[in-house]
């Protein structure tokens, strides 16, 4: 009983020291951000990850994504003679739900983890350390580009990757429920309204904060070599697609 405590207590503590540490980063970077006209050049490089680099794999999931919205709501609507609000299921759910969590899993799979890895490497071979024995602040040189990077550019992927599922649901409609492409895309304008899309690009916001800071804060906590580097990197993608599936159900729930 005593051991179980205690390793409760040590999970508990691991918990609260991790969530704190992550607040104060988070909070660093925001703070940091008056110093990013002398961090301009590693800004675009990580806005030219963030989003350039993650257009092919953004166009596949979108396109998919909204092919398959259309087709399993369509063929179900097509029997009861409704298929003319396919349009409108398929812009609501990539816009508000399926666009802004799927791009942002994707890029937290994909940019999260590299900047976790980068990072964690950086730290295990004191590359970091070196930066604060120059009086560099590695937050500053660090984390604050990424981190702004990843706001700035996650809300323009995901309206790419909305375009593209809605245009992969046209795809689908046309071909399979006789809809015409014009009459799929007039429909999908009618349903969707600025409130939409201000509230699906919102969420874009909290989801790439979210998952830039926990993978950065991942990778400057590293110990133990390259088997620290992949656990660290494990434990980011890990922590940040369970947070953006949480935050999405508590945005949707008070702010929906």
């Amino acid at each position: 009983m005593v051991a179980l405590l205690r390793k409760t207590e040590d999970i508990f503590a691991q918990l609260f020291e991790t969530s704190g540490g992550i607040l104060v980063l988070f909070f660093t970077s925001i703070a940091e951000v008056r110093y990013v006209g002398r961090n301009l050049d590693k800004l675009l490089k990580q806005m030219l990850e963030v989003g350039f680099n993650t257009l092919p794999l953004a166009s596949l999931i979108g396109l998919f994504t909204g092919m398959i919205v259309a087709l399993e709501s369509g063929l179900e609507l097509k029997e009861l003679g409704l298929e003319h609000i396919v349009a409108s299921i398929v812009a609501f759910s990539m816009m508000r739900e399926m666009g802004p969590v799927i791009t942002a899993m994707i890029s937290a799979g994909r940019v999260g983890a590299g900047m976790a890895a980068e990072l964690g490497t950086m730290t295990v071979n004191e590359e970091v350390d070196a930066l604060r024995s120059m009086g560099i602040n590695p937050v500053r040189y660090l984390v604050m580009p990424r981190f702004w990077a990843t706001i700035l550019m996650q809300p323009l992927l995901t309206m790419y990757a909305v375009v593209i599922g809605i245009w992969g649901g046209s795809l689908v409609s046309s071909a399979l429920l006789g809809i015409a492409s014009e009459q799929f895309m007039h429909n999908v304008f009618r349903a969707l309204e600025f409130s939409d899309i201000t509230f699906g690009l919102s969420k874009t916001v909290v989801f790439g904060a979210m998952y830039s800071i926990i993978s950065c804060y991942m990778g400057l906590t590293t110990q133990r070599g390259a088997e620290g580097v992949g656990r660290s990197t494990t434990r980011a993608v890990v922590v940040s697609l369970t947070m953006i599936l949480v935050a999405d159900y508590f945005i949707g729930r008070f702010f929906g």
